[in-house]
């Protein structure tokens, strides 16, 4: 009997300390445990100032509606691309009388290095040339270790890694109510866009 509780004290222990650094066995990830460590929801976005395709300086949340916002960077290789073409598809299944009235689409740029207001607005022809309702963005105003402590506070664990040339991320989208409250994270990898469709004309309509 004896032989067993050794072993079995290190299992429990082991087990305790994975259960603590995963959050009670739900962020198996960097990129989930970054997302619980935010917090739960509903919660307050910090405020932060960006600049769209066109120059014009706007807060985050402010528009009084509610707002979908994503990240990425514009030098990544592919699945930045591939959420882009997703929501390209979601945002022209939305009907206009959600888009651009109650719901808009705001796409951050966190590659301060090398993405500029012109790169941000070629990229978003590729969209189709009307986008009510769907901008593209950058920080403004704002140092890399502050727009870095921002992300982190958000729910967004990004990373570079400059020997490969790339930026690692996660791909949260992140659901703004009218009044900047972060109500609802989507995981595209996860969830198809029927149901982040469903869930959205559900959140809108309340």
């Amino acid at each position: 009997m004896k032989h067993f509780i050794a072993p079995t004290l290190v299992l429990a222990l082991a087990l305790l300390g994975l259960g603590v650094w995963t959050r009670g066995f739900t962020a198996f990830t960097v990129f989930s445990h970054t997302l619980q460590t935010a917090g739960s929801l509903p919660r307050s976005l910090a405020p932060i100032d960006l600049v769209d395709q066109d120059g014009n300086i706007f807060r985050l949340g402010n528009a009084k509606k509610y707002t979908l916002v994503n990240f990425v960077y514009l030098n990544c290789p592919f699945v930045c691309h591939k959420i882009n073409n997703r929501l390209e598809g979601i945002y022209r299944a939305l009907q206009p009388s959600l888009v651009p009235q109650k719901l808009q689409l705001v796409t951050v740029s966190f590659d301060t290095e090398h993405d500029d207001t012109a790169r941000i607005k070629k990229y978003r022809r590729q969209f189709g040339a009307h986008l009510d309702g769907w901008t593209f963005a950058l920080p403004y105003g704002i140092d890399k270790t502050a727009f870095d402590e921002f992300l982190v506070r958000l729910g967004v664990w990004a990373q570079a890694a400059p020997e490969r040339d790339i930026i690692n991320h996660s791909i949260f989208l992140f659901l703004l109510t009218p009044d900047k409250k972060i109500t609802r994270v989507f995981d595209p990898a996860r969830e198809s866009d029927a149901q982040i469709l469903t869930e959205l004309r559900t959140q809108v309509a309340r």
